[in-house]
């Protein structure tokens, strides 16, 4: 019997984790236009370090991709190589986080959010210096994850690993987001002009969740972007040889997913459930 493909193993463990991640109070609420703009300011400052971080990331994982050597005049050189694959999937990776800071920074200005806002709860009082605008914990263990995954005692297919599920994640939490949407009153995502005579509900934030940020995240071009993405770490886990070096590096690599799933739970921020 064939063995799962890698990213087929990994988003079939831990079920329970991966719906925590997904379906967390903060992102129903963001469906439904419930999230305050301060509480949005708060958590996209920390988005926006996360995505700092990412860069250096990915500068990392391609430092491991080694191109194998091809004559140019031969029929397999014609294909792209597994190699040539990833490294066209990390450079697209540079190319939307380099779009995704400047989007935080646009939709920031439109919607008057602060992407400084410092957040501050009890749990993390002990490790953040009050109104500092820094790296909270759980931005901080993300980081460390981040340095960890690309440094040069973490293989080309553990770090291809952390990017696919932070980014399948990430897909799926505003996939939920934009399923709540769907089903949540239209109206106050563009009231008219007689709105603010009656009363009418109106988005806490203005709209940047649902108008902006939801649609980006749960876009078409965001799922083919991910489907790649796992394309080419099957690809590379495919070629592993040997049951006990398969087994080995699996393992790695589930381990790498319970953490993020761990991480992700937690880098919501804590809201009113609607």
């Amino acid at each position: 019997m064939a063995s799962l493909p890698l990213t087929s193993l990994l988003t079939s463990t831990n079920p329970a984790g991966f719906e925590r991640a997904t379906k967390h109070s903060f992102l129903r609420a963001a469906g439904m236009g419930q999230v305050a703009t301060e509480k949005l300011s708060q958590w996209l400052a920390q988005d926006r370090l996360y995505a700092q971080a990412y860069v250096r990331f990915i500068g990392g994982l391609l430092t491991k991709v080694i191109l194998p050597p091809c004559n140019p005049d031969s029929q397999k050189c014609r294909t792209p190589s597994t190699e040539e694959r990833i490294l066209d999937i990390l450079v697209d990776s540079l190319n939307n986080i380099q779009r995704e800071l400047k989007f935080f920074n646009e939709v920031a200005m439109e919607y008057g959010l602060d992407l400084t806002a410092v957040a501050c709860s009890p749990n993390e009082e002990p490790f953040l210096a009050p109104g500092v605008f820094a790296p909270n914990p759980i931005t901080r263990a993300y980081i460390d994850l981040f340095m960890s995954a690309s440094s040069p005692g973490s293989s080309l297919l553990e770090g291809l690993t952390v990017l696919f599920a932070t980014e399948y994640v990430y897909l799926h939490a505003w996939k939920f987001a934009a399923s709540v949407m769907a089903t949540s009153p239209a109206t106050s995502i563009q009231p008219s002009p007689a709105s603010f005579s009656t009363g009418a509900e109106r988005d806490w934030d203005g709209g940047a969740l649902r108008r902006k940020f939801i649609p980006n995240w749960s876009s078409a071009e965001f799922q083919k972007y991910v489907d790649t993405l796992r394309d080419v770490t099957d690809e590379l886990a495919g070629r592993l040889k040997g049951a006990e070096e398969m087994e080995r590096e699996k393992g790695k690599c589930v381990r790498w997913w319970r953490h993020i799933l761990w991480l992700e739970e937690r880098f919501w921020p804590e809201v009113d459930a609607p």
